[in-house]
C-alpha cells in the first residue's frame, strides 16, 4: 500500500481501500473463437490471453516459467447447472466449478 500524507491510495493493479474492501479490476481478458456454450470439442481450441498495456510491467521475466495461474471472474454466465458432464456425457458429473 502507498502512502501520501497520511493518506492511503489504492494500488493500480491490486487495489484496496482504507476499509480493506477490494476492487477487482481485469488485467486483461481471454480472445477465443468459442461465442456460444459448448460441449466437447474444446482441447483443440486456442484461447488468447490480451493483457491491458497497463498490466504489462508485471510480467516481466514470466517467459522464463513453463506454466502460469489464470485467474478468472465468472461474470457473462447467464444461467448454469450446478453439475455437469465436462466435455460429454462419458465423464463422470461433477461440480461446475469443479469443470474450470
Amino acid at each position: 500500500m502507498h502512502s501520501t500524507e497520511g493518506r492511503r491510495i489504492m494500488h493500480p493493479i491490486f487495489p484496496m481501500d482504507s476499509e480493506g474492501n477490494i476492487k477487482i479490476k481485469p488485467l486483461g481478458y481471454a480472445k477465443s473463437p468459442i461465442k456460444k456454450p459448448q460441449v466437447g470439442g474444446l482441447t483443440e481450441i486456442e484461447t488468447e490471453i490480451v493483457l491491458n498495456d497497463d498490466s504489462a510491467p508485471c510480467l516481466d521475466g514470466i517467459e522464463e516459467f513453463s506454466h502460469i495461474l489464470v485467474l478468472f471472474w465468472l461474470d457473462q454466465i447467464r444461467s448454469y447447472r450446478e453439475k455437469c458432464h465436462p466435455q460429454g456425457a462419458d465423464v463422470p458429473l461433477l461440480g461446475m466449478l469443479a469443470t474450470r
